[in-house]
């Protein structure tokens, strides 16, 4: 089959989605592209459309906006691009049965975690939650059951020290691209596509649930290693924060202090602030010592510590040996 000549159906949503989308386009053809409809943010004054959409319009590419799959009309559609492939990458929503029959060939999803661990919506998120040392990209011909599909292409990436959602979802965006274009290289070619079902590993089936605001909030009765984690999982979105004094403060950044300075303090209450100075605020947990390195007062931008130290009013807040509600 020439590259060429492979005609693809590509449904996603998001930012990942579009990276991989653009990747595409100047190698295959791009018959249609199915993502949500546009939805009303900033309490219901802006339209806004996703990224897929978005790059759909740039490239002249015909878009479809479905409620639902269950319309005939839609499926008719659907139909009449006479696909080879659909390709699913972060649409938010499970593709029914009778959508994954329609390719020539069959329909497969890019997922970024080594299933089947981690299946389900935040797979980045959870895996820098559970301080996960490697995650990776995984390729599946879909079935109709979620993120368990037979295996077709899979690599490693290792989880660095200091990787935040942002980061790590970078470096497997670029993986989840270079997977994708393998995969495609041999259909076009003609190779045979190898299928591992997924129940052959060893490693027990994980869920990355949806991530919920209030898993953001910061809690002083967690492990010091625990919030540091929260802190990468949920840096840009939707950020971590606590509240004191009725003022919300956003953290960007945190580590955790593992030398002995502060073991005089370990039995103060957690949320008590052991120290303030130029390094960051040193904050007492249930277990260990984290501390916050850059900060983000409601209202204000990111700042070091030093620089959040220049505000008079957040000097009379944070104050040595007071608790942090």
């Amino acid at each position: 089959m020439n590259r060429k000549k492979i005609k693809i159906i590509f449904i996603g949503t998001s930012n990942f989605a579009a990276y991989h989308l653009q990747g595409l386009i100047s190698k295959y053809i791009i018959s249609c592209v199915i993502t949500k409809p546009d939805t009303y943010a900033n309490r219901g004054y802006k339209l806004t459309v996703s990224a897929i959409k978005k790059l759909a319009l740039k490239n002249n590419i015909n878009i479809l906006q479905p409620k639902s799959f269950n319309s005939q009309k839609l499926i008719n559609n659907i139909k009449s691009y006479k696909c080879d492939i659909i390709i699913v990458i972060d649409y938010g929503l499970l593709i029914p049965e009778h959508i994954l029959n329609i390719p020539k060939l069959f329909c497969i999803n890019v997922h970024p975690s080594l299933l089947p661990r981690w299946r389900g919506s935040a797979p980045i998120q959870r895996a820098l939650l559970e301080n996960d040392l490697k995650t990776g990209i995984s390729i599946i011909k879909m079935n109709n059951f979620l993120d368990q599909g037979d295996i077709i292409y899979q690599i490693e990436c290792t989880i660095l020290l200091y990787d935040t959602f942002a980061s790590l979802s970078k470096r497997l965006t670029i993986l989840g691209l270079q997977g994708l274009l393998f995969i495609l290289n041999k259909i076009s070619k003609g190779e045979k596509i190898d299928f591992t079902s997924q129940n052959i590993y060893m490693t027990k089936p994980t869920y990355a649930h949806k991530i919920s605001k209030i898993e953001s909030k910061l809690n002083w009765f967690f492990p010091a290693k625990k919030l540091e984690c929260m802190v990468r999982a949920f840096n840009p979105c939707p950020g971590t924060y606590f509240i004191t004094k009725n003022q919300r403060f956003k953290v960007w950044q945190a580590e955790i202090i593992t030398n002995s300075t502060f073991s005089s303090n370990k039995n103060k209450p957690p949320g008590t602030i052991l120290s303030i100075n130029k390094y960051g605020i040193q904050i007492n947990t249930i277990n260990g010592i984290l501390n916050i390195t850059i900060i983000q007062p409601s209202g204000k931008k990111q700042m070091n510590i030093q620089n959040f130290l220049k505000y008079q009013q957040y000097q009379n807040i944070f104050v040595k040996n007071k608790i942090i509600t």
